[in-house]
Parts: C-alpha cells; sequence; structure tokens
C-alpha cells in the first residue's frame, strides 16, 4: 500500500480500516472484511489523471468516470482489487465501489465504509468528535448527515452532484423514516 499511496493517504487508509473494524463490531458485520476495505479503500486514489483514466478504459467501467478520478478512484479501486489481487467478495468490492458516492440500498457493511471515510481519527474538522459519537450511535443518522455535508460542499464549490450520491442520500431518509414509524407503532 505504502508504494501507491502519498504519506497522508496512507495514513489516512490506516485511520479508516481501524474505525471500519470498530464500527463493523458495533453493528455486527465482519469486521475482517470492514478491516480490509478500511485499508484499501483508497487504492487508486494517488493516481494521476491519465492513470486512472487508463483503467477505467482497461476495466470497461463508466465512460463518465474519464477525466474524473476523484469519482473514479472508488471504482478503480474495486477493479483492482478484483482483477489484480483476485479479490472475489462481491460486498467487498461494492464497499469499495461505492465509498466516495454511496448507493441506494447500501449494505450495513457498505455505510460503515462510507461512513468511516469520513470520521476518521486523522481527520481534522470542527465537530468530528460529535459525528464519531453519533456513527458510534446511529449509523444511518451519522451516513445521513456526511451526505448532506457533501452535497452541500458540492453545491458550494459549483461542482456536479453523482446521481448515486442523491439516491443514496434519499434512500438513508426513507431507512430513517421507516425506522421512525417501527418505533412509533410499538
Amino acid at each position: 500500500m505504502k508504494e501507491h499511496l502519498d504519506e497522508y493517504r496512507y495514513v489516512h487508509s490506516l485511520g479508516v480500516q481501524k474505525m471500519a473494524a470498530s464500527l463493523a463490531e458495533i453493528y455486527g458485520t465482519d469486521v475482517e472484511k470492514a478491516d480490509f476495505a478500511g485499508r484499501y479503500h483508497d487504492i487508486a486514489k494517488c493516481f494521476d489523471q491519465e492513470t486512472s483514466d487508463r483503467y477505467v478504459r482497461k476495466y470497461g467501467l463508466d465512460e463518465s468516470l474519464i477525466g474524473n478520478r476523484s469519482l473514479a478512484h472508488s471504482k478503480v479501486g474495486a477493479a483492482i482489487l478484483e482483477h489484480e489481487f483476485g479479490v472475489d467478495d462481491e460486498e467487498l468490492l461494492d464497499m469499495v465501489r461505492c465509498h466516495t458516492t454511496g448507493k441506494a440500498g447500501m449494505s450495513t457493511a457498505e455505510e460503515i465504509l462510507y461512513v468511516s471515510d469520513a470520521i476518521e481519527d486523522n481527520r481534522g474538522y470542527p465537530g468530528l468528535k460529535a459525528l464519531q459519537k453519533l456513527a458510534r450511535e446511529d449509523l444511518d443518522e451519522a451516513c445521513l448527515a456526511i451526505m448532506e455535508f457533501s452535497v452541500d460542499e458540492l453545491v458550494r464549490k459549483g461542482k456536479p452532484i453523482d446521481k448515486d450520491t442523491i439516491e443514496a442520500r434519499d434512500y438513508i431518509i426513507d431507512r430513517i423514516r421507516e425506522k421512525k414509524n417501527k418505533g412509533q407503532e410499538k
């Protein structure tokens, strides 16, 4: 890993690995899978644009990823893990594949990696500790808070919002609403 990532991204990946394993333990998902996905989720993050585009073409990924390395890195990373490292666990590959945008129908494991990427201990933004606490208490609420922040940031910067992020946010909102409705029925 160290040879593929700069120092910041390497330390970040170790932080995501630790956070994902911790959240997997709390939420009863496969700790080893979360640990592995956390460690390798950004394997393609430090590629330059030309390298990223080459991998998009090599693995037949969506052409919309050409020229968009920040969005492509998760899809390229999953393809590298599958084709070059022999990873055949679809849930693990999906965890890596959707850690940037989320997706509708996210599994708990996928949500854990998505959230862990945003809240690992090496992040340094205001409210980090509160968000970490929330993630340990209600993964869906933490996921929604992160998604809403991401959408707001993209809007503020005038950048397009990936449809997967909107669909993921809507899915999480519906899931939270369903939990609340079930709680009221009891």
